[in-house]
């Protein structure tokens, strides 16, 4: 069987080069002719792709930013309780060590 461990650098390397390529799209419109130095426009947050099905970021009172700056800290949030998970599996072998600790 094809587990996770053999399919998960490709996946990451797919997943990178799609984000790379569409930050890539949006910014290539530039006027000083280096793609090397990043210009964001004001209006345009990074990481924001224009991808909005439900419409959050238009219409009347939407607050973009905000929605952006409640969506890093979840993400910061997601990424702290996936931390402590794996340490509890990895790093903590001992059962009775883990439910002390965690």
């Amino acid at each position: 069987t094809l587990g996770l461990d053999e399919v998960q650098a490709p996946v990451l390397l797919i997943g990178l080069g799609y984000q790379a390529l569409a930050e890539y799209n949006l910014q290539r419109d530039e006027t000083d002719g280096n793609i090397l130095s990043v210009q964001y426009k004001k209006e345009r947050l990074p990481g924001d792709l224009g991808f909005d099905p439900l419409g959050l970021s238009k219409g009347q009172g939407s607050d973009i930013k905000g929605l952006h700056n409640i969506e890093v800290n979840s993400g910061r949030l997601a990424m702290i309780g996936v931390t402590s998970f794996l340490f509890k599996e990895f790093l903590v072998k001992d059962p009775e060590i883990a439910s002390k600790i965690l």
